[in-house]
């Protein structure tokens, strides 16, 4: 199934976890991919993955703390690739702190790198969507809708996310180009693995988060990606939908 062929499709977060997952199934799936992370080792890996399975991509050294280089990304897909059909969001941070070890430095740094960096991804991204007619996957979370105990700044990024994606669906309607939010619950990744805790936290404040009993898989979510970035879900827009597991309906 080739959904994306002779498509453009930029994904942040690439050098892992589920960023990674969606940009492999997008190439595989015939797009032509700029890859942008933070961790250029790992990035520029998922660019050799994929050519290596006779894909095309790109690997861009992106910091999604620095508006700048949030710009610079946007322009390097066009410039590489000639233009923009899908964008994918998928960079991001989480950690819990009790509310006395959250300074505003660190909450500023979640609205930095899991919201601002969308916004400014998107509104650079939105002149070139407008002309293919093309879409937007941004990832929230669970915690989107579902606030947990310890997560104070990660949940307000995330929910910050979602508003402005329905805001963008509805603006840009008109135009032909849809976005949607995808909200994932426990998925298996380096980041989740590696997870700050604080100390002394009441375990029984994030019970349920797993009524499945295991996490959810990247390619999971990277199948959900590519059907709401394809032409499958053309009547799919301003939604924000929910893979994770059944948590929501459990808590």
């Amino acid at each position: 199934m080739k959904r994306f062929e002779g498509k453009v499709a930029l994904v942040t977060g690439a050098a892992s976890g589920m960023g990674k997952a969606s940009a492999l199934r997008l190439a595989a799936e015939g797009a032509k991919v700029l890859l942008g992370d933070l961790n250029a080792e790992g990035n520029q890996a998922t660019a050799n993955e994929i050519e290596a399975a006779g894909g095309v991509a790109h690997a861009v050294a992106f910091n999604a703390a620095d508006e700048a280089s949030c710009k610079a990304l946007v322009q390097a897909a066009v410039d590489q690739f000639g233009g923009l059909d899908v964008v994918v969001n998928a960079a991001g941070i989480a950690s819990f702190y009790h509310l006395h070890e959250l300074t505003n430095d660190i909450f500023n740094k979640f609205i930095t790198i899991n919201l601002t960096s969308v916004f400014t991804i998107c509104r650079e991204a939105m002149p070139h969507l407008k002309k293919t007619k093309g879409n937007i996957v941004n990832f929230a979370s669970l915690n989107a809708k579902v606030m947990t105990a310890y997560q104070t700044a990660y949940c307000a990024s995330k929910a910050g996310v979602a508003a402005i994606t329905k805001c963008m669906a509805q603006e840009f309607e008109a135009d032909g180009v849809r976005a949607n939010v995808i909200c994932p619950g426990g998925i298996e990744t380096p980041m989740v693995k590696n997870i700050r805790f604080p100390e002394g936290l009441n375990r029984r404040l994030l019970a349920n988060l797993q009524p499945l009993g295991r996490k959810g898989e990247p390619e999971e979510v990277a199948a959900l990606v590519a059907f709401l970035a394809s032409s499958e879900a053309s009547y799919i827009s301003g939604e924000d939908i929910f893979i994770d597991g059944g948590a929501r309906s459990a808590l």
